[in-house]
C-alpha cells in the first residue's frame, strides 16, 4: 500500500508507530523502520542524555528512517529540540502543545515536522508554520490539546480545507474504521497494540 505519507518519508507502509511515554525506545523504533514503517522513539519527559543514548542504539541498528516524539510539556523540551537537529533525526512528531517556536530550526535543518493536532484551527496553524504533514486527533486521546470535537471534524479538513498546499494527514490510532476511510486519510499512527510485543522494555 503506497500512499503520499511513505513517499514523503521514505517509508514502505504508511503506518507511524506511537511515541509512547517509556515504552517506544530504540529496540521498538528500530524494529518498526526495519519492517517499513516509521519508528520513533518516545522523548517524553527524559534528560537530553537518555534521549540521545537511545538514538545512537537506534543507529546502530537500522538505517531506515525514524523519528523522534518530543512532548511540548517537557522539562527539557529545549535541548531535545537542538538534539534532533545535533543527531540528524528526520522526523519530528510533537504532542502536549503546539511545537512553532520550534520549528524554524527544524526545518531549517530539514526536519519533517508532524504535530498532532485537535482541529482544523490548529491544523491550519501549524501548516502555515510548515508541517509536512499532521497527526488529526479527536476526544477520545487524551491529550492537552484535545477537546470534545466530534469526528466528523477531519471529514471538514478534507471538504474545506483541501489545496495543493495542505499538508497530509495521519489519522489518530483510536478512530473507528468506517470514519478512517470516510476521512481519506493517508496513513495512521500504531500505538496500543505495539506495547504488547517482545521488543518493548517498559520499567
Amino acid at each position: 500500500m503506497k500512499t503520499c505519507i511513505c513517499e514523503l518519508f521514505g517509508i514502505e507502509y504508511p503506518i507511524f508507530q506511537g511515541g509512547m511515554a517509556w515504552v517506544s525506545d530504540a529496540s521498538l523504533a528500530s524494529a518498526v523502520s526495519e519492517a517499513g514503517g516509521l519508528g520513533i522513539i518516545a522523548a517524553a519527559n527524559a534528560p537530553v542524555d537518555v534521549v540521545r543514548a537511545e538514538i545512537h542504539k537506534l543507529k546502530e541498528k537500522t538505517d531506515k528512517p525514524f523519528g523522534v516524539n518530543i512532548m511540548m510539556l517537557s522539562p527539557y523540551v529545549d535541548e531535545i529540540a537542538r538534539l534532533v537537529v545535533e543527531e540528524n533525526v528526520p522526523v519530528v512528531t510533537t504532542g502536549a502543545g503546539l511545537p512553532t517556536k520550534y520549528m524554524p530550526l527544524w526545518l531549517e535543518h530539514g526536519v519533517k515536522v508532524v504535530p498532532v493536532v485537535p482541529s482544523v484551527g490548529i491544523a491550519k496553524m501549524v501548516a502555515r508554520a510548515g508541517a509536512a504533514a499532521v497527526i488529526a486527533e479527536g476526544a477520545s486521546r487524551a491529550d492537552t490539546l484535545a477537546r470534545p470535537t466530534p469526528w466528523h471534524w477531519f471529514r471538514r479538513w478534507r471538504t474545506r480545507w483541501t489545496s495543493p498546499s495542505s499538508p497530509p494527514a495521519a489519522l489518530w490510532r483510536r478512530t473507528r474504521r468506517s470514519g478512517r476511510a470516510d476521512a481519506g486519510c493517508q496513513g495512521g499512527p500504531a500505538g496500543h497494540a505495539f506495547s504488547c510485543g517482545v521488543r518493548v522494555h517498559h520499567p
